[in-house]
């Protein structure tokens, strides 16, 4: 079972648990996700719930997103969102979401263990040294600033006669899908939509975060 909740990260703040220990904790909002439709091991090859995140007016679905996205609520009848994302079940468990239903943060309780996915902050084009934690150059007087953070050598001589593959060097850092795994659910608050949990997750606020029961 890997059903799970889509939604929107807030951001963190600090709880007092009951020992009077503060807990860091990351503040998750899931709004009511939209239980779109069904996949099916007869028509699909597998099963899985496709659930729909954050209700869209029609004037601003249409300026963010494609025809073809917008057919497949028209064909439903039902109202456009802002992603559609599938979450595997068993066969069994589909009968338990109704097309049409929703899904909410009553899913999880306190004391639940689980992965977080998001998206990684952006930090643009990086060096070696906050990119890869490298070492850098030596720190004495004959040398620059500049050089201090340079890598050492790339490749090889005559042969291979090439840097390989896969090779630590400077890029783009960042925006990366990332996975926080075996959090726990510090509270639920259902009256706003709210799930505490433990730790910090991927992602800027305000960014989207995926809340699935753990794997481990």
């Amino acid at each position: 079972m890997s059903k799970g909740l889509i939604g929107k990260k807030v951001g963190m703040t600090t709880v007092f648990a009951e020992d009077g220990a503060a807990v860091p904790v990351t503040v998750v909002e899931a709004s009511p996700n939209l239980v779109f439709g069904h996949r099916t091991q007869e028509r699909d090859g597998y099963t899985a719930l496709q659930l729909g995140y954050e209700e869209l007016d029609e004037k601003k679905a249409e300026r963010r997103k494609t025809k073809p996205y917008l057919g497949q609520f028209k064909k439903k009848g039902q109202k456009p969102h802002r992603m559609i994302k599938e979450f595997r079940v068993e066969e069994k468990e589909l009968s338990d979401f109704a097309v049409g239903s929703q899904v909410s943060v009553a899913l999880f309780k306190k004391g639940d263990r689980v992965d977080v996915t998001g998206i990684t902050r952006g930090f643009g084009f990086a060096g070696v040294v906050k990119r890869h934690h490298m070492k850098g150059a030596a720190r004495d007087s004959a040398s620059s600033h500049e050089h201090h953070r340079h890598m050492g050598a790339v490749g090889q001589r005559k042969t291979p006669g090439r840097v390989f593959k896969g090779k630590r060097m400077p890029g783009h850092m960042g925006v990366d899908r990332r996975t926080v795994q075996n959090l726990t659910v510090v509270d639920v608050v259902p009256e706003n939509n709210l799930l505490l949990i433990s730790g910090s997750v991927p992602g800027y606020d305000k960014s989207i975060v995926i809340v699935r029961p753990t794997v481990k």
